[in-house]
């Protein structure tokens, strides 16, 4: 039986109907995807959200100026953005405490890494315990394991520069990809992909970074504590503190302790957040000091998808290599 044009026309018509609407249905998925984004507020964080979330959707980041997340003022656009989001990732209220009272006005999932089962906490140390030269790796504390104390110190007493540790990381990334899951769980075999991609990636990187600062007891001292996670996954030899966070002030006793822990202990090693506080200058220009800038939040990252969705890793690799040279003799 031969067809007629007809008929040719009624069959293709057949087929390019469901292909047009699942198409359809595909490009409205993906607009409301894009008008209610994945926001993640600081650079590590969005890393780890973007390997998770690659072949699905690319997140947005929040935090782009180079501004402590302690006292960040947002702008009005990124209010909007935080409203119209649909998931937004943070690490919680120790470490953005500007979004302590945004974040409850919002309708999205809220992912806090802070949350995660199974992170190691390290409780916040005050420079001034630490003076005498005897050192301390700071007090262990597991979500998984003291739950109770947990929740009582969380508040004011932890560190929240969590990511600075590749175990915890490990432990982030896994929790976000639980969230992500449950939010889209028809990307599910993606996600389990992309997450086993990324810790082998971390693993990789943790090994390395401990291959490269083995046996280096030098000691050192920091201008704000922030990087006790990275001192303890590598067994580095912290001494003090000069300031309890970034702004704080320092008292002129406090500094005089300061110096002369440096030359009690033969600091060679003087480690700082970017930007350069003119308290460093002046310190490293009396003792003779070796400085370093080591940036957790990867502030000083050039802009762009590259280093943005590489964030944490080259945070990671900078953080080694400064303080590798700093602790050189």
């Amino acid at each position: 039986m031969s067809l007629t044009l007809k008929h040719i026309v009624a069959y293709l018509t057949l087929l390019i109907i469901p292909c047009i609407a699942f198409s359809a249905s595909s490009e409205k998925n993906l607009q409301e995807k894009n008008l209610q984004p994945i926001v993640v507020t600081i650079k590590p964080l969005y890393s780890l959200v973007a390997q998770l979330s690659e072949g699905i959707e690319q997140p947005i980041l929040l935090m782009k100026q180079m501004q402590s997340p302690h006292h960040y003022t947002m702008r009005p656009s990124e209010r909007r953005l935080l409203a119209n989001a649909r998931i937004i990732v943070w690490i919680g209220p120790q470490m953005e405490t500007y979004l302590s009272k945004v974040i409850q006005q919002q309708d999205a999932v809220i992912i806090s890494a802070m949350q995660a089962s199974g992170l190691n906490f390290l409780k916040q140390r005050f420079s001034r315990q630490h003076l005498s030269g005897q050192h301390s790796s700071g007090q262990h504390f597991s979500r998984q394991q003291n739950n109770t104390k947990q929740n009582h110190l969380t508040a004011n007493h932890l560190d929240p520069h969590i990511w600075l540790s590749a175990d915890n990381t490990i432990v982030i990334s896994k929790h976000i990809a639980q969230q992500l899951i449950a939010s889209n769980p028809e990307n599910t075999a993606t996600y389990k992909k992309n997450l086993q991609q990324l810790i082998s990636k971390i693993t990789q990187l943790k090994n390395e970074i401990k291959t490269n600062l083995k046996d280096n007891a030098q000691p050192f001292i920091t201008h704000h504590d922030a990087f006790q996670y990275f001192e303890n996954e590598n067994n580095l030899n912290y001494i003090a503190s000069i300031s309890f966070d970034e702004e704080s002030s320092v008292s002129l006793k406090h500094l005089r302790q300061i110096k002369t822990s440096i030359k009690k202990n033969n600091v060679q090693c003087l480690v700082y957040q970017p930007p350069k506080p003119d308290i460093i200058e002046a310190l490293a220009d009396k003792t003779k000091i070796k400085t370093a800038a080591l940036d957790p939040l990867g502030s000083t990252l050039s802009p762009g998808p590259d280093n943005e969705k590489n964030a944490w890793f080259k945070i990671m690799r900078s953080i080694e290599l400064n303080f590798k040279r700093c602790l050189s003799q």
